[in-house]
């Protein structure tokens, strides 16, 4: 067959086994769609959307409903409005008032969106009461949250010679907003709020490149220079004037599983690193016994799988060899 008959044939392409799994669901269906050359696409895109809408796979057996990212967003943007409104207020807090209402209002709504199994309906009154009360707890939270993110600014600025002060380090390092929207994540997942605590800190996520999971403790005054490639796991506990720079992986050694082989998620699978230590770029930790001592210093490039006394220093040692010129010709 010639070039151009193949490209006017039409392919099957076959979807089989496609697994969702959630609370123990095991999805599996196959369909079979024709596809051919772009300017047959158009002659019939009803067929197109039958077979799509058949086809669609609902992770959450009856969900129909999730919180909305445009919602998201906006929840991170008031939320930081408030806590620094000076910055990121319009009317540098004029009618502050105003936007905590908004916010109050709108996460009630995801919070509904998260928890209710259907937005086909309002909702039992149970649900609508649980989600007008987190958001209340965390509106009422967000004095405690701005002290917080305070002392990460000032941990900042007294701890990265580069920063020429509060503006430059609230106004444009990463870090900064990635520890504010985990710390606002945070509260909601304390207090058992599904999915919608990670849809924040995956926004920062994919904002500033820093991977804090909302279910990670993380302590007072934290610095993380630059940023990028940031991995804090959901059981890891960070402790107090802690330094993070660029690459760090707090993360598990290994995933244990039960006796019939399924994760046992609620077990300690990442680091807990005490207060005072500094962690430097693209340095490894890995393992929920590994506990990395106060006062310590992880060095760049570092592979640590296991406890570190405090006041230690973990070097990575690798031959580099360098050769001039004369050498090379």
């Amino acid at each position: 067959m010639r070039v151009s008959e193949r490209r006017k044939s039409h392919y099957a392409v076959r979807l089989t086994e496609f697994f969702a799994i959630r609370h123990g669901c095991i999805l599996t269906f196959e369909a079979r769609l024709p596809l051919g050359r772009g300017d047959e696409i158009g002659m019939d895109t009803q067929t197109i959307a039958n077979h799509l809408l058949q086809q669609s796979v609902c992770m959450f057996k009856g969900r129909i409903c999730h919180p909305e990212p445009r919602a998201i967003k906006q929840i991170i943007e008031w939320t930081r409005a408030a806590i620094l409104p000076n910055y990121f207020d319009p009317e540098g807090g004029k009618h502050l008032s105003d936007t905590l209402d908004r916010l109050r209002g709108e996460l009630a709504e995801q919070v509904h969106r998260a928890t209710y199994q259907s937005c086909l309906s309002s909702g039992t009154a149970e649900t609508n009461q649980r989600a007008w009360e987190m958001a209340d707890v965390y509106i009422q939270n967000l004095p405690q949250l701005q002290s917080l993110v305070y002392e990460d600014i000032t941990e900042t600025v007294n701890g990265d010679p580069a920063a020429t002060g509060c503006d430059e380090v609230i106004l444009t390092y990463p870090g900064i907003f990635a520890l504010l929207v985990y710390r606002a994540a945070n509260v909601l997942y304390r207090h058992g709020v599904p999915l919608l605590p990670r849809m924040m800190t995956e926004y920062a996520h994919r904002v500033t490149g820093v991977d804090l999971h909302p279910g990670a403790t993380i302590g007072r005054s934290i610095m993380i220079d630059h940023g990028t490639g940031i991995v804090v796991g959901e059981t890891a506990v960070v402790g107090n004037h802690v330094k993070i720079y660029q690459g760090v992986t707090l993360g598990a050694l290994y995933f244990p599983k039960d006796e019939e082989g399924a994760y046992q998620r609620q077990v300690k699978r990442h680091p807990t690193v005490e207060d005072y230590v500094i962690l430097y770029a693209n340095c490894t930790v890995l393992g929920g016994e590994t506990v990395i001592g106060h006062h310590s210093v992880i060095g760049s490039n570092a592979w640590v799988t296991q406890s570190v006394l405090p006041y230690s220093k973990v070097i990575y040692e690798a031959e580099s060899v360098v050769r001039t010129r004369s050498a090379l010709t």
